[in-house]
């Protein structure tokens, strides 16, 4: 049994988290944290999370000592405990964006805001088991993807590998609006995104250079890539519609033997048919599909935000960091409805 701390727990990503380590059998969490709620009993706060009811609350990082610290905190949060927890032989999962661009200035950049720990950016892993599993088993510092990267990517990264993409990619991505966290916003308050789809993150959303990265990291050629995201009035879930421009070499109906091939080995990758959010709600699977709109190849990927785009897909990355089957803890079915 491996003891765990969880940093933000009384955010969406935080309590997904801990209601996933709740019936997970190698994990015990003996640490949570929240600023806003330190002192307090989690089950006063997180009712749902039975298991954990007594469990007091901490205002930070200070008492950390538990053997993997699981961070769901916003961006610049991270950075300024990272150093010291790895310090203290802690392994760690940044499931905030601190660690996901390996360039301090592109971080700046995109994030409005000096990195603190540019030390530490070489040795992250990007955090995506399908692509990297074998970076992250020797690693100590994970940067979990964003939802929508991994959705995008899952999609991509196989094509792209085969070089069966030859031109730009739009991708149109809609997504829940737990994907905004706990904290109302003026776009994400019920009132305002109850019965409305909104565009938004333009011109370029924060996430493409993460994407582009990731790309890059596998050795195939960064695409011309468009990417829009969407606010939908659901509360959790992304669909991606991707429309590639497919490379003449390699027809589009070779392509699901690509993605077949490719994530043979991957427990959580489901490929054919097209795809329900519903059957995602709640679990750490992918579910990808080719399609066609005429001659035009289309292709859809369907994730949780909370689960495969966050908390299931930090607690695939503890498995594997622990060398445990990645699959340990998150085989249980998706709400379905």
């Amino acid at each position: 049994m491996a003891s765990a701390a969880v940093l933000g727990a009384s955010g969406y990503l935080g309590g997904e988290l801990l209601r996933l380590l709740s019936g997970h059998p190698s994990f015990e969490v003996t640490y949570a944290s929240s600023s806003r709620h330190a002192g307090e009993r989690l089950g006063d706060i997180a009712p749902n999370l039975d298991s954990f009811s007594e469990l007091r609350l901490s205002a930070d990082a200070t008492g950390v000592d538990e053997e993997i610290a699981f961070l769901a905190q916003p961006a610049g949060e991270a950075m300024k405990v990272v150093p010291d927890l790895l310090e203290r032989g802690v392994k760690v999962i940044d499931l905030g964006p601190d660690y996901r661009l390996k360039d301090p200035a592109e971080y700046a950049r995109v994030y409005g805001a000096t990195h603190l720990d540019a030390e530490h950016l070489p040795e992250a892993v990007y955090g995506l088991p399908e692509l990297f599993g074998d970076q992250i088993r020797r690693s100590r510092l994970i940067a979990n993807p964003g939802c929508y990267p991994t959705a995008t990517l899952l999609a991509l990264a196989p094509l792209l590998e085969k070089k069966a993409l030859s031109g730009p990619i739009v991708v149109d991505a809609k997504s829940g609006t737990s994907g905004a966290g706990a904290s109302p916003t003026s776009t994400s308050h019920h009132p305002e995104a109850a019965l409305t789809v909104w565009p938004y993150g333009g011109p370029e959303h924060r996430h493409v250079p993460e994407m582009r990265g990731a790309i890059a990291a596998t050795g195939a050629e960064v695409p011309d890539l468009t990417f829009v995201p969407h606010l939908v009035p659901l509360v959790r879930g992304i669909l991606c519609s991707i429309y590639p421009t497919g490379s003449p070499t390699i027809p589009v109906g070779e392509w699901e033997a690509i993605y077949r091939s490719r994530y043979a080995a991957s427990p959580f990758v489901r490929v054919g048919g097209v795809p329900r959010l519903a059957w995602t709600q709640g679990t750490n699977r992918c579910y990808l599909s080719v399609q066609r709109s005429g001659d035009a190849p289309v292709l859809f990927s369907a994730i949780d935000n909370l689960g495969k785009g966050g908390a299931a897909q930090a607690v695939q990355n503890a498995n594997l960091l622990f060398g445990w089957d990645e699959s340990l803890g998150l085989r249980h079915a998706g709400f379905g409805v």
